[in-house]
């Protein structure tokens, strides 16, 4: 019999790493000490592992989840059922129906299952923004009941914290996103200047972002630079404009040197929560990064330049042909900046830390 099991457990797919939540779950799951094994449902036919048991659930829809949501669970309780100790872990980047679902069935099944909520961002905020008023009154509820009966609860920095001790009256841990840079710097450029924004099109503040770009920034910078394109990873759209260089879904070696060989990075976000993870790992690998403050929020910033903050997106084409023409000088600063955001954000060190402090808990 095994002293201690952790079951992870994800509504997306996370193997492979081609998003930015993907990539926090996967850093937590790989730097996370103890005996573990990671669930999935996945849009993905992916072989399962000594350490990873996917769900293929075909067409990515909340149905289809819905319909998986018992297998996943069978999984884990043949998993955990023999374990002296025994642990769950969450990871809150999908509808927060399914993190309660588990919840529920495994404060029934394995009373003595200790469970940790990892909230990526306050999804009833997303919600209210984006879905209809049933959907959102139900993720509120739902969310209000995950945060209040789980062993342990997480967001990913204060200003979340605050938003869910008004919303509910509760008070989660900070357990912040961080990053494990692990890549091989690929000299084969692409030949066109070019910004550089990742983000799948089918969350939608990543669509508004994508869009805005498209219709709003890179018709007026083409103007004043014919020669800069708009670089796009993540997936999810078709259209095409003739700056627009869209690469899809890629490794995460071909990301960060995507990033690292970019002008700059562009984040015209207006609306979410949490902390965007390429961000962190932008500034890790010194990019330069021109965001809203929406999109740099909750972020330790070394410096207010770089990364660029503009409060007004209409700003953001002056800014970029700044940037473009003074890369060199203003891209030294960031590659002096970047150890400052690789040791604060190291996964490694803050989930030692985390273990530290809240081992007793779980």
């Amino acid at each position: 019999m095994n002293k201690f099991k952790t079951a992870f457990v994800s509504f997306f797919s996370i193997i492979p790493n081609t998003s930015g939540s993907a990539s926090m779950t996967n850093y937590r799951f790989k730097n996370w000490p103890y005996e573990k094994k990671l669930f999935q449902l996945s849009h993905l036919r992916k072989k399962n592992t000594k350490n990873t048991c996917s769900i293929f659930i075909g067409k990515e829809t909340p149905l289809n989840k819905i319909f998986k949501l018992p297998k996943i669970i069978f999984n884990v309780f043949n998993y955990l059922k023999n374990s002296k100790r025994k642990l769950i872990i969450i990871e809150g980047s999908s509808w927060i129906f399914y993190t309660f679902t588990i919840l529920i069935t495994f404060k029934l099944l394995l009373p003595n299952t200790k469970i940790i909520y990892i909230s990526h961002n306050v999804e009833s905020e997303i919600r209210k923004e984006f879905s209809n008023k049933f959907i959102y009154l139900l993720t509120k509820i739902l969310e209000k009941l995950v945060f209040k009966y789980s062993n342990l609860s997480t967001v990913v920095s204060d200003k979340d914290k605050k938003k869910i001790k008004k919303l509910y009256n509760l008070s989660p841990i900070i357990y912040p996103n961080a990053i494990s840079l692990d890549f091989r710097l690929n000299k084969n450029k692409i030949k066109n200047d070019y910004i550089i924004y990742s983000g799948s099109y089918y969350f939608k503040p990543n669509k508004e972002a994508i869009d805005y770009l498209n219709t709003k920034i890179m018709p007026q910078l083409v103007k004043k630079m014919p020669h800069v394109k708009l670089l796009l990873t993540g997936g999810g759209l078709d259209k095409k404009y003739p700056w627009l260089i869209n690469k899809g879904i890629v490794s995460k070696n071909n990301l960060y040197n995507f990033i690292y060989h970019s002008k700059l990075m562009c984040v015209p976000l207006t609306f979410g929560s949490g902390t965007r993870i390429k961000i962190i790992e932008s500034l890790s690998i010194g990019a330069i990064v021109l965001s809203t403050k929406k999109g740099i929020e909750g972020i330790k910033l070394k410096n207010l330049k770089p990364p660029f903050i503009e409060t007004d997106r209409k700003n953001f084409v002056r800014t970029i042909c700044k940037i473009i023409k003074k890369n060199k000088i203003i891209r030294s600063k960031s590659m002096k900046d970047k150890i400052y955001y690789k040791n604060l954000y190291s996964m490694k060190n803050i989930t030692k830390n985390f273990i530290k402090e809240y081992s007793n808990l779980f």
